[in-house]
């Protein structure tokens, strides 16, 4: 029996969640790319916006997770919020932890846009 749309969606994602926050844990969140490429591609997504929700909203929480498991996450955005010139407080961390996410979403989201395009391409 084949797998259907919906279990296929919470699988990829679920999967794409993992290995995200395994590469930004390791440092290579750029990776993130291939990742989104390889599950916008196996999707077979209907429509663009579940590509780009599967990949982009889970390569957020993985990369979210992976920063706040570090205990110095906040107090080292707050030095280099200090040093770029964003206040000295917490919320220049939230704005560099903000900017940061906003990032990773584009980062795999787009690259599972172009990962279901890419098979809309192929497949006709």
């Amino acid at each position: 029996m084949p797998m259907g749309y919906t279990t296929r969606f919470w699988l990829l994602f679920i999967i794409n969640l993992v290995i995200s926050f395994a590469l930004a844990y390791a440092g290579y969140w750029l990776a993130m790319v291939v990742l989104g490429l390889i599950i916008g591609y196996l999707l077979n997504a209907g429509k663009a916006v579940s590509a780009f929700a599967c990949t982009g909203i889970s390569g957020l929480i993985g990369v979210l997770i992976s920063i706040l498991i570090n205990p110095y996450a906040i107090y080292n955005g707050e030095v280099t919020a200090a040093i770029i010139g964003l206040p000295y407080s917490i919320i220049g961390s939230v704005i560099l932890l903000v900017v940061t996410l906003l990032i990773a979403l584009a980062l795999s989201g787009l690259s599972g846009l172009v990962g279901h395009y890419v098979r809309k391409l192929t497949k006709r």
